[in-house]
Order: structure tokens, then sequence, then C-alpha cells
């Protein structure tokens, strides 16, 4: 086998099944912790920066996995992996998980916050928000905040619509736990 090319040995897929399995995991109890706040009849507000903290944790390990399907730089080998993974995924590049915003807020996101606030004075940036949007003006910049009627958390200004993130990652970790059963085994 040349450097350039690259395939996944049956005695290797275990590990990266793992990998994902430890991502699409962490992602799905971040949710179910979610749950608990809106199962109340009344939200009270003493936990916005838990939820937050939650919401990003998703971006963040949704990113970690993007990277698996789509790979940064040129380098053969890993494309190939991508190519491979999303195959054995079903995941294709209509998916929701190929968001660049998403994973680059994350890969670059002290980059990202010198950015925001050099276009942002701090007076005029809030920075945090949990709560329907129709109390929100659509001039309000927010560092991070959550319109629970809309399911959308917003970070440095880039929406991300959770209910779609979530279901993929859902999916991804049923063909997941069905390849644990399978000693890792795609």
């Amino acid at each position: 086998m040349k450097n350039s090319e690259f395939e996944i040995h049956l005695f290797n897929e275990a590990f990266y099944s793992q990998a994902l399995l430890t991502k699409t995991r962490s992602i799905l109890n971040d949710a179910e912790a979610l749950d608990v706040f809106w199962k109340k009849d009344y939200y009270d507000c003493q936990n916005d920066e838990v939820i937050l903290d939650l919401l990003q944790n998703i971006i963040l390990n949704a990113g970690g996995i993007s990277r698996f399907f789509w790979p940064s730089g040129n380098d053969v080998y890993h494309k190939n992996r991508g190519n491979k993974l999303r195959e054995v995924y079903l995941v294709n590049d209509s998916s929701v998980l190929k968001n660049r915003d998403m994973r680059n807020h994350i890969e670059h996101f002290d980059e990202k916050l010198d950015d925001f606030l050099r276009k942002n004075t701090t007076y005029q940036v809030m920075q945090k928000y949990v709560g329907p949007r129709i109390y929100v003006d659509d001039d309000r910049t927010f560092f991070r905040a959550y319109f629970y009627d809309k399911d959308i958390f917003k970070m440095f200004n880039v929406e991300y619509e959770m209910g779609p993130i979530i279901n993929e990652i859902k999916r991804i970790n049923e063909i997941l736990l069905q390849q644990k059963e399978n000693r890792g085994r795609f």
C-alpha cells in the first residue's frame, strides 16, 4: 500500500467506531440533560449558563464528528478515510454535520472570539440569553443565546438549528451501537 492510499483494515474498524461513539454518546447525554430543563411547567432563568454550556458542547462534539467525515487539508490519505466513513455511516454532503461554520467556530474559537469582539464593542453585545425569540430585537448581537421556541443556538451571531443536528447524531449513534454489538465491525 502506498502512503497516499487509505484502507481501514478490519482490525482497525473498532477504533473509528469507538472514537465516534464517544462523541455521539456525549452529545446525546448533553441533549438528555437539556430535556430536563424543558420538562418543567415554567423556565426560571437560573440555569442559563448550564444550558448554554451544554449546547456549546454539542456543537463542539458535532464539529469533532464532522472532522472524521470531512477532514481539513489536502492529504489524500485523510480524504479517503473521510470518504470511507461517510459511506459506512450513510452521511452525504447535504448532512447538517458538514457545516463549516460549526467546525470553524470550534477549531478557531480564540480567533473567532477576537474577531467578534473587535467588530462588536462589549457594551453592544448581550453575553447570554435563554428564552423565546419573540422577545428579542433582530438587531441584537449575542455572544451565546438559545431561543427555545425555535430550538436555535446562536453563538457569535451564527445560528444552529439543534433539532437536525441531534437527529443526525441519533441516526449515526444507532449505527455505532449496532457496530459495538458486532465488536466494532463496520
